[in-house]
């Protein structure tokens, strides 16, 4: 923004002022209460939450960076587009790793991740599958003596430092369709929550609604990639977003997104982002506002 110059006289009261602003801005320096480099001052949680949303084409990909976590949720299609991120990010362990459902634009990067990058936990939804990918992804966490943990809803997670992470979907997944075994996961931290949907579609939504999860939630992942199987018109009034995050590739063979997703979230005063038009988002939070900005 342009700052707009003003010509006056400089008096005395004005020079008297500017040094006791400069003195009073030297003393709170000193004792550590201005913030540093982020434009977010930290709130009464004590640190900052980092949600990457990784561009990684047409899949998934999101890594977590709280106080005292370092989770990722999904790498894509195989190749080291996550690890190379990750590394530039100093990420050497990761916490937590939660592999949405068996689908290959999900958790193909895994592999690439797990043979780089020391992973304690990954949740997974237990469901079965007969790809390749899935039978390597399945052979490291074992040859790594990874924690392997089948998840379901209901499954929740509280950490020291003030985040939380529940597990909403699936109940009952079945094997039919693999979609619909989806993982969807709410993070908090604060009043700000994230709420990260995988592939889940209008059946895993329904559902939720019904168990009468907590579901409204400051920014949205869209459902499948922006598909119109997902994001439906209860669901997304539950959720209710300031904004949602469309992670896909541009020009697709699905034409993801969708369109009438998109009429849908902006009839619904909804701000979109989306991978294939912005790259990585990374949204910042303090517990109390969050920032979106591009990762460069």
């Amino acid at each position: 923004m342009a700052r707009r110059r003003t010509n006056s006289r400089t008096t005395l009261t004005t020079v008297i002022i500017a040094l006791v602003l400069l003195a009073l801005y030297q003393l709170l320096d000193s004792n550590g209460l201005l913030s540093d480099n982020s434009p977010l001052q930290a709130d009464t949680q004590g640190g900052f939450v980092e949600v990457h949303f990784i561009d990684v084409g047409q899949g998934d990909s999101i890594y977590i960076k709280t106080p005292t976590q370092d989770i990722l949720i999904d790498a894509g299609e195989r190749g080291d587009t996550v690890v190379d991120y990750l590394k530039s990010l100093n990420v050497d362990e990761l916490e937590l790793v939660i592999g949405t459902h068996p689908h290959s634009d999900h958790i193909g990067g895994l592999i690439n991740v797990f043979e780089q990058i020391p992973v304690k936990e990954v949740m997974d939804p237990g469901t079965v599958h007969t790809s390749k990918t899935f039978e390597d992804y399945l052979t490291l966490i074992d040859e790594k003596n990874m924690v392997f943990t089948v998840v379901r809803a209901g499954t929740k997670r509280t950490y020291e430092d003030g985040a939380s992470l529940e597990i909403l979907s699936p109940s009952n997944p079945g094997e039919d369709n693999l979609n619909e075994a989806s993982i969807v996961a709410r993070l908090t931290y604060g009043d700000i929550s994230f709420l990260f949907t995988g592939d889940a579609e209008v059946p895993s939504e329904k559902q939720m609604l019904d168990a009468g999860y907590q579901l409204k939630s400051t920014v949205l992942k869209a459902g499948h990639h922006g598909s119109v199987t997902s994001t439906g018109d209860d669901f997304l009034d539950a959720v209710s977003p300031e904004m949602a995050v469309i992670m896909c590739a541009e020009g697709n063979s699905y034409g993801h997104p969708h369109k009438e997703t998109l009429v849908k979230l902006e009839n619904a005063g909804i701000e979109v982002y989306r991978t294939d038009m912005h790259g990585t988002i990374i949204v910042e939070t303090n517990g109390a506002e969050y920032e979106v900005r591009y990762a460069n």
